[in-house]
């Protein structure tokens, strides 16, 4: 009772909850608390609950559309701040040959994606059906169908949590890998995509090509948080070595691997994050004793 008396006397005056489950907040629908929990809808108010966060010495934590993440059953001390208030209206400007679309890092990729195929704009219909914000989608370089956002990004606004200073960086000065983004506790505030003219009734039908693929070959109706490993290779992606292993449909507590994508543990039976983890574990073991492959996790687990 202590603590919560002083987060709430030292955000006074802003738009937070206390002791909100974050399990509402993440994809895999489980997580403890966050002691204090901020949904900021402008850039201002951000800059300002961090400035309060460092003067009084509060733990911060910043999440986006928690579709890449575990957050621990003991939950997050401290501020929780959440990005997907982060909108304004998409806007899309043609330079020469390109199109460039600018959106807010909370803006929903899929509506980015669906946007652009309408407007018969090529370059992210390759994203159909992946959900998640467009800032956790370039922090985690997420990618399907042969490209990824390190290809089409062509610049991000940022902000240094540490000065609260904002700036730009171009793609060239991005350090993108496999399924990660490294900004050195950077914040993305926005982003411009670069998009390319084509014919309108042929980036149309690729989406709804890929998103059709998506919805029929993964379970996108359970509380999952998208692919959970890496794929160590092309030839050998995480979801066709856990099928080897005689792995699909196994479950630990309320986890079970999908039976349709071997890739995906999904919250199956009101899980909580011990039994996802321990799920995990026991593929990356079980695939190690087959393959001898270690299976790298794509998805986070953050929290006490």
């Amino acid at each position: 009772m202590t603590e919560n008396a002083g987060h709430t006397n030292t955000f006074k005056g802003f738009d937070v909850s206390f002791n909100v489950s974050l399990s509402r907040y993440t994809s895999f629908r489980v997580g403890g608390p966050a002691d204090v929990l901020a949904i900021p809808e402008r850039v201002d108010t951000l800059v300002a609950l961090l400035k309060t966060a460092r003067t009084a010495r509060v733990p911060v934590t910043v999440l986006g559309g928690g579709t890449n993440t575990l957050v621990t059953d003991s939950g997050i001390r401290g501020l929780v701040i959440v990005l997907t208030g982060l909108k304004t209206t998409p806007e899309f400007a043609a330079k020469k040959d390109q199109i460039r679309l600018t959106a807010m890092a909370g803006e929903k990729l899929g509506k980015l994606c669906r946007m652009s195929a309408e407007k018969g704009y090529a370059g992210l219909e390759w994203a159909a059906g992946i959900p998640g914000t467009l800032g956790g989608a370039i922090m985690m370089n997420a990618g399907s169908h042969g490209s990824d956002m390190a290809a089409i990004v062509g610049s991000v606004d940022i902000l240094n949590p540490d000065t609260l200073e904002i700036n730009t960086l171009n793609a060239g000065d991005l350090n993108f890998s496999y399924r990660s983004l490294d900004l050195g506790g950077r914040i993305i505030l926005s982003a411009t995509l670069q998009l390319t003219p084509a014919a309108a009734d042929r980036v149309k039908a690729a989406f709804e090509t890929n998103l059709k693929a998506k919805n029929t070959s993964q379970p996108v109706s359970k509380a999952s948080g998208g692919c959970f490993f890496k794929n160590p290779s092309p030839d050998k992606p995480a979801g066709l070595l856990i099928e080897q292993a005689g792995l699909k449909g196994t479950t630990y507590g309320g986890a079970m691997v999908s039976d349709l994508h071997a890739n995906f543990i999904i919250n199956h039976d009101n899980a909580d994050c011990s039994d996802i983890t321990t799920l995990a574990a026991n593929v990356q073991e079980r695939v190690f004793e087959k393959f001898n492959i270690k299976l790298e996790a794509e998805v986070k687990t953050i929290g006490d």
